[in-house]
């Protein structure tokens, strides 16, 4: 024991908080009380996917983690992996181990056969539990979610088979409220958004700077809840809008972000075309550095939407014609029709859009345009400001967090 105590302790519950994360220590022990169960935190639509974000930047930065479960929280979380995602992501990471502290023993290898039946969980429809998870794992015993991926050849499903995951979840949803007269509508911009989100994180989250599988932890999930949207900015102040009774998709991935990918292709000699001019100065920040206090923020964020966009401008000289993203134009149009919501919180960054019902018109062009009247810009506004495009920072973090709700009336 006195071992344990003279590592940095924190509560699992405490990574759905603002508190400091204790980076750069040998080991650190985190505690998963049976309070973790009952904890009205983890239920704030958005705050699970970062919380799991937190977990995947603390255990990529510290040499190993020992998790010490609470008796009532071990016996829960290990019958039913799936429908408890921050809890469960520990089971997958490489550089952790477990104890269950005091009374009745609970041994190594019951938690090795709830790893095996997270990853192996599938979707189910009927979504008895408001809240399951699909895990990637890339690294140390594999293993690919069938619901996403085809075994035989490991690469993503077809299209098709996505709208076919995306029609069941969906309809299954009728008792939620959502009318079927709706499912020919929302199925097929869902799965391509749903899909593209994935195929993402296949591309970009999987390996390090030199192309290797990352390691220790190589982890991507899929969240699928079913919450109760707040507004995040009426627009009638006076009027009470009550939440919104919402789908929500979140893909997370424990890679080296946006930024450090984009970083990653520059250097690797991957841009074809005419090559970046030496003397630009937002091309020799991106070649010299790696993300961090050296990096400005709106290099940073001219980044995120350079990846995020199919076309972007020349806030940043990229010579690839057509470069892969996965459209954020395409998304936030979608969104707009579904009267839905976006959010990623990668790096520094924190930002969203939002086309609820009664939220405030923002970054929408004007219905005089001749090419996109009424249609949303291309861009993100920061999630602590609201009201601007320019981001505010943040704690900086590990992978990628992107959220995307449809509102299910």
């Amino acid at each position: 024991m006195a071992e344990i105590s003279s590592a940095p302790m924190l509560s699992l519950l405490d990574l759905a908080t603002n508190r400091a994360l204790p980076l750069g220590q040998p080991e650190v022990v985190v505690e998963i009380p049976d309070t973790y169960l009952t904890d009205e935190r983890l239920e704030r639509p958005g705050v699970e996917g970062i919380a799991i974000q937190r977990l995947f930047t603390l255990a990529q930065q510290i040499s190993s983690i020992r998790f010490s479960w609470g008796q009532a929280a071990a016996r829960r979380v290990l019958a039913s992996p799936a429908v408890h995602p921050l809890a469960s992501v520990s089971l997958c990471l490489n550089n952790a181990t477990h104890v269950c502290e005091g009374g009745e023993t609970i041994g190594k290898d019951a938690f090795e056969r709830a790893r095996q039946s997270l990853v192996s969980h599938r979707l189910g429809a009927d979504m008895f539990s408001e809240c399951q998870m699909l895990v990637s794992l890339d690294y140390h015993r594999p293993s690919l979610p069938f619901d996403l991926y085809e075994p035989s050849s490991r690469r993503l499903r077809r299209e098709e088979e996505f709208e076919s995951l995306v029609d069941d979840l969906l309809f299954a949803q009728r008792g939620a409220g959502f009318r079927a007269e709706m499912l020919p509508k929302f199925r097929l911009p869902i799965a391509i958004i749903l899909r593209e989100l994935i195929e993402n994180t296949d591309d970009h989250a999987r390996t390090d700077f030199n192309g290797g599988t990352l390691k220790p932890n190589a982890v991507r999930c899929l969240l699928v809840k079913r919450i109760e949207q707040e507004q995040l900015f009426p627009a009638k102040k006076e009027n009470k809008y009550p939440p919104v009774p919402c789908l929500e998709f979140t893909i997370i991935d424990s890679g080296i972000g946006y930024y450090n990918s984009y970083r990653r292709q520059l250097l690797r000699g991957q841009a074809r075309g005419v090559p970046v001019k030496v003397g630009e100065t937002q091309a020799d920040t991106i070649r010299q550095y790696e993300l961090g206090s050296d990096v400005p923020l709106d290099i940073e964020h001219a980044i995120l939407l350079k990846c995020l966009e199919r076309h972007s401008d020349n806030v940043i000289p990229d010579p690839r014609p057509g470069h892969r993203g996965m459209g954020l134009y395409e998304v936030l149009r979608a969104l707009k029709m579904m009267r839905g919501l976006f959010e990623v919180r990668t790096g520094r960054i924190h930002g969203y859009r939002s086309f609820l019902e009664g939220e405030a018109r923002l970054q929408l062009e004007s219905d005089e345009s001749k090419t996109r009247p009424g249609m949303p810009k291309a861009s993100l506004l920061d999630m602590s400001s609201r009201f601007w495009k320019k981001p505010t920072p943040h704690e900086l973090v590990r992978g990628s967090v992107v959220r995307v709700v449809v509102p299910l009336v």
